[in-house]
């Protein structure tokens, strides 16, 4: 097979099909390099200074972008983003509260919201909370900027959008509401729950209607904000309750984006063990999974084998042994992710969530060289 360009590699393997080889991918909504792995990774390629932070309040704990390092590993995609996370994360420096009204508190390494601010009300209440409007937080100047940068510095790239928020209607409901009595109400008091699910997938939708009017037409992929419903054995809450709550919601999301291109890939993050919900996500129109977290509870090849040809598969390299090892054991879970998602096309190699300070740059540098090496069709 000839060489493919990279944008061409993406978009093949996005769309289920067999490229050239192996696309790799870095620094997207879910897999990213986290600050200090990020100051640690300029250290070693020596680059003196970091960029500014896209998050400029700095209100999460992956605060940093910047295509220098994606140009030094050499991967297959670039990003815009739309400033919602940015401008709309914690004011780190001010009341500690995000766009959705939920304060951040930091606590070592990292961040927690506390005080949610729907915690208590009534169903009216909630309708009359005070909602984002996207059109305060979108920073048009930057979509615009960006994207026709991308498209003249990067004409042979993959051009992924990233989410338009850090949390899906599931994790976005529960830190408004407080984790502990969402959950609970999710039984109790379904209808505040479903009512709470949909006015932040109303916010979403509209955050990525104004988003994709702007960069849709340029972009190759588009990634919606991600939920974590598993847990490290199975699924946090019941498929009953995924079904009947959060499937219609995310089903919602991802029309949006059909609904403006319905050739765009559409990509979705969660974590943990998801076999029971994998199907719904294919009905709904999910084009690519992620993170592909390597646990004994999942059966990675036979979700290949089950779903490989209704979706693609994106993420997959370990971080809590491989990642942290040495050399050889990078190329070995290399290795093993292309042997489990690679057959048939349809694969995108990255890490299996954002990249922690305990992972070596060298062996981030390792897991896309060995990508080249092995990759290949």
């Amino acid at each position: 097979m000839s060489t493919m360009s990279s944008k061409e590699r993406v978009i093949t393997a996005m769309n289920r099909q067999v490229p050239d080889r192996v696309p790799a991918v870095l620094w997207g909504s879910y897999y990213t390099l986290n600050d200090d792995t990020y100051f640690n990774t300029l250290k070693y390629l020596g680059i003196d200074k970091p960029m500014p932070p896209f998050r400029r309040k700095k209100p999460r704990n992956s605060n940093y972008y910047d295509d220098r390092v994606l140009d030094a590993f050499d991967t297959d995609a670039r990003y815009i983003w739309s400033g919602f996370t940015d401008i709309g994360g914690a004011r780190m420096d001010g009341d500690m509260k995000d766009a959705w009204g939920v304060e951040w508190k930091r606590m070592g390494p990292h961040v927690t919201s506390v005080n949610p601010p729907l915690q208590g009300l009534s169903a009216d209440q909630i309708e009359n909370f005070e909602w984002p409007d996207p059109e305060k937080y979108l920073d048009f100047d930057l979509m615009a900027d960006r994207i026709s940068w991308l498209k003249k510095t990067y004409p042979d790239k993959a051009i992924g959008a990233r989410a338009v928020n850090s949390y899906g209607p599931f994790e976005q409901a529960s830190v408004l509401r407080g984790r502990e009595d969402f959950y609970v109400e999710m039984l109790t008091e379904p209808e505040i729950s479903k009512l709470i699910i949909d006015k932040c997938t109303d916010v979403i939708i509209r955050t990525q209607e104004i988003y994709l009017d702007k960069v849709g037409k340029d972009v190759d992929f588009f990634e919606i904000p991600g939920d974590d419903y598993g847990g490290t054995d199975d699924i946090m809450i019941s498929p009953n309750s995924f079904e009947d709550m959060f499937k219609p919601a995310l089903a919602r999301i991802v029309q949006n984006v059909k609904d403006f291109r319905s050739d765009l890939p559409v990509a979705f993050h969660s974590d943990g063990a998801i076999t029971k919900i994998i199907g719904s996500l294919a009905e709904i129109g999910v084009d690519v999974l992620n993170p592909l977290e390597p646990l004994p509870s999942m059966d990675w090849p036979q979700v290949k084998k089950d779903f490989g040809d209704r979706m693609a598969f994106m993420g997959g390299v370990d971080l809590k042994q491989a990642l942290t090892g040495s050399a050889d054991d990078v190329k070995a879970d290399v290795q093993r992710c292309i042997e489990t998602f690679g057959e048939g096309g349809g694969y995108v190699l990255t890490s299996a969530n954002h990249m922690q300070s305990d992972i070596p740059p060298e062996n981030i540098q390792t897991m896309f060289e060995a990508v080249k090496e092995f990759g290949r069709y």
